[in-house]
């Protein structure tokens, strides 16, 4: 088959490799759509501490089941489906106490496993969940960033209404803009930079937007804001949220940071308003729910993909610099 493999930081090359056959418990995909992150950017750029070259790219997949192994009993050949890809071992201590996005023996498509920038995707059965016929293969191929964005709002207790800054205008903070209207914030404050960006921010309802940090800093929604939501991967930005956000309010710091960057803060900040500050790692359990949400149109997934690839043009992301787009797909339809 044919798929970008990224040799080493900077270096990926399209080029035929082969195809991994299933084993008795796996599944082989032939991958229909596959979403370029900022992941990728990062694990391109080196800047991705579990990358493992080489490796194919791409998590954000969907696909046909092409090939099933002996002892797989829910797929079937022809199914359309979209894989979660984080592959847990299941029986190290995380696991076995619920805690499988902390699991010791992850593999990761796209990071250290064959990922979706290919003709063809094997993996367990465990991770493959069927879409509905509702849903295109595209749309489907953001359930992994929407399934993670999902595990957020489980992993605390943010409750409907209230006031919300969002930090960022790429596909998360355009995302929980959606999501957050959708549950009654009012009003919702977004800070972005690119003007392509920030243009589809206002088509999805932002209430104000800001264009920098500084400008933010001397608004009105300052200190009142009941949810902070950090997307941009800026320690020092983050270090801003503590003052934005309101007394007993609740900060989201959903992005990839530096490796050993440092935020400061005024720590007694914490203490004297209540805050809570949640970190977001990866998506246990919340596929389901996701696709379910891309299937309720909650989420606008025809515009937040605004850019289609062929297969063989996966570079040209890579190799751009403008970022006037929110979610690139390489299409294998």
């Amino acid at each position: 088959m044919k798929a970008h493999v990224l040799k080493s930081s900077g270096n990926m090359k399209y080029e035929n490799v082969d195809i991994m056959e299933p084993n008795a418990n796996q599944v082989q995909v032939q991958v229909k759509a596959c979403g370029i992150c900022g992941t990728d950017l990062h694990a391109y750029a080196g800047k991705h501490d579990a990358i493992k070259y080489p490796v194919i790219l791409g998590h954000e997949l969907s696909g046909v089941v092409n090939k099933t192994g002996k002892y797989v009993k829910n797929l079937n050949i022809g199914d359309r489906v979209v894989v979660d890809p984080n592959i847990t071992c299941g029986y190290c201590d995380n696991c076995k106490n619920g805690k499988v996005n902390f699991c010791e023996n992850m593999k990761s498509v796209g990071i250290n496993y064959p990922g979706g920038f290919g003709e063809f995707v094997t993996v367990p059965e465990k991770v493959v969940y069927k879409i509905p016929d509702n849903i295109t293969f595209k749309q489907a191929a953001i359930a992994e960033p929407i399934s993670c964005i999902v595990h957020a709002f489980e992993n605390t207790d943010v409750k409907n209404g209230g006031s919300a800054v969002i930090l960022g205008t790429g596909f998360i903070g355009l995302t929980f803009l959606q999501i957050l209207k959708g549950m009654g914030y009012y009003p919702i404050y977004i800070m972005g930079r690119n003007l392509f960006r920030n243009r589809l921010a206002e088509k999805f309802g932002a209430d104000k937007i800001l264009d920098n940090i500084y400008s933010l800093m001397k608004s009105d929604i300052v200190n009142r804001a009941s949810l902070v939501v950090e997307t941009t991967g800026n320690a020092e930005i983050l270090s801003k949220t503590v003052d934005i956000v309101s007394d007993s309010g609740k900060i989201f710091a959903f992005a990839v940071y530096p490796p050993e960057e440092q935020m400061k803060i005024e720590a007694n900040k914490i203490y004297k308003k209540e805050i809570t500050i949640i970190g977001d790692f990866l998506n246990p359990n919340t596929m389901e729910k996701a696709i379910h949400m891309i299937g309720s149109r909650l989420i606008d997934a025809d515009t937040m993909e605004d850019m289609e690839l062929k297969p063989d043009q996966a570079n040209k992301i890579f190799e751009n610099k403008s970022k006037n787009y929110i979610k690139p797909i390489i299409s294998f339809e």
